[in-house]
């Protein structure tokens, strides 16, 4: 890894515990980590980027996606509908394209590969994703071919090993044809955390484990994830939660809460973080708090389904942690995390009299970076401090665009024509670099992508 200065640089923000802004200042990228920040001189060999016009911060954190949704984008049944007909609508889509062949770890990687540069390109530089729809109830490398396209992009990548285990002729309501046993996804579990798991606190590639959730899983795939969880450091616990679709399902099925199904697995711990939350009575938010789970908060597709946006403020006031992601393509249409920071913003306004609890760019962005890594449980991410991982995305705030602009912290929210990182380093590594991928050809990647889909 070659060493990198970032000279003169406008505004950075740090996220650290003291949250410091700093202003013309210097810093050092040495060894894939935050080496030093202040001022200092270039050395023999290292690479020296002049950041006069750029504000510095912590790479984005993308905490809930679902990458191979990236070839899902503006399906035209889907576009004004509800998550019930979303959801069947979005599976006889997916089982067309197995059906016709179209749905293999190719295409996956494809499209997993697209949304990696779409994601680097945002200033994103680690993604946590979900993969789990396993179409005939088969084993393909889906999560392995994903994992290859991260190394080849270089971002770092939280792979999710999703399911559907809880089939509707069984009592459940996932569809029987996409359905595994929990025996097989054990298996297969094992398998990836012993091929690919790292447990390094800068691992480029981490397995989690990311049952869809408790309307479509077992709760005993739950409870042997817990299990599994306890006895491999680094490896994490995802799902979805309170959707609707989910409560509902508990309350008739187990006469319970979401929240204490979960309990009733093993899922009230630090390694645990749950997307989307849209509908959870408030009065669980203390325990959200005091057991450590991380919240994804997920703004554009809770709107798309008509949601109204989660109380992420009574989570940020009850001490949760709070992190934010985009999900998939298939209900968000875009992996722009910074555009739906600044919908985050204003969304958020229309359900508090009280300016001095929306949601402010500051609270966006740490949710982004030091929220989203405190999910994850990687707490080395999300900062920029001396030792913290050496993930950096910054942006020019002299274009015509911040004209104007008088704080630039909230400018980078609320203004732009595009939201195009300039520059972007990902474990020490340049990946972006005057607003273009360097990776990859970015170019070529859209174009084989392109080509992998089948015809709308």
């Amino acid at each position: 890894m070659s060493a990198v200065l970032l000279r003169d640089i406008a505004v950075l923000l740090t996220f650290d515990d003291d949250d410091r802004e700093l202003r013309d200042t210097d810093l050092r990228v040495a060894g894939g980590r935050i080496a030093e920040i202040g001022d200092l001189q270039p050395q023999d060999g290292e690479t020296v980027i002049d950041a006069s016009r750029l504000l510095v911060m912590p790479g984005l954190i993308n905490a809930h996606q679902h990458l191979y949704q990236v070839g899902l984008r503006c399906v035209p049944e889907l576009e004004r509908v509800l998550l019930d007909d979303w959801l069947i609508g979005l599976g006889r889509v997916c089982m067309d394209w197995w059906r016709d062949g179209h749905f293999t770890p190719e295409a996956i990687a494809t499209m997993a590969r697209a949304g990696m540069v779409e994601s680097l390109l945002c200033g994103i530089t680690t993604v946590a994703d979900q993969h789990y729809f396993f179409p005939g109830g088969v084993t393909a490398p889906y999560i392995e071919a994903t994992i290859e396209a991260a190394q080849e992009v270089g971002i770092r990548l939280n792979a999710g090993r999703g399911t559907m285990t809880y089939a509707r002729s069984d009592g459940g309501e996932a569809p029987d044809v996409a359905c595994q046993s929990v025996d097989e996804v054990l298996r297969h579990s094992l398998e990836l955390i012993d091929n690919c798991h790292d447990p390094d606190p800068l691992a480029r590639i981490r397995i989690d484990l990311a049952p869809c959730g408790p309307h479509v899983d077992r709760l005993e795939l739950f409870a042997a994830f817990a299990e599994i969880a306890a006895e491999n450091p680094g490896v994490g616990l995802h799902t979805h939660l309170y959707e609707g679709v989910d409560t509902q399902f508990c309350r008739r099925r187990y006469g319970k809460s979401p929240w204490q199904v979960l309990g009733q697995a093993g899922w009230h711990d630090d390694k645990v973080w749950l997307a989307h939350m849209v509908d959870c009575p408030r009065g669980e938010i203390p325990d959200y708090a005091s057991t450590g789970v991380g919240i994804v908060h997920l703004v554009a597709p809770d709107l798309r389904m008509g949601f109204r946006p989660a109380p992420v403020r009574w989570w940020l006031d009850g001490g949760c942690t709070v992190g934010f992601g985009t999900t998939g393509s298939a209900s968000n249409d875009g992996g722009n995390q910074m555009g739906d920071m600044r919908l985050a913003a204003l969304a958020h306004r229309q359900h508090s009299p009280d300016p001095e609890r929306w949601l402010s760019a500051r609270d966006l962005l740490a949710m982004s970076t030091r929220g989203s890594a405190r999910c994850l449980s990687r707490p080395a991410l999300g900062t920029i401090t001396p030792g913290a991982g050496a993930d950096i995305a910054a942006w020019d705030i002299t274009t015509v665009d911040r004209v104007g602009v008088h704080d630039p912290v909230i400018g980078l929210l609320l203004t732009g024509l595009s939201d195009r990182a300039d520059l972007v380093i990902a474990a020490g590594e340049v990946v972006v670099r005057d607003g273009r991928c360097v990776s990859v050809d970015e170019d070529e990647v859209a174009a084989a992508a392109r080509t992998t889909l089948p015809p709308p």
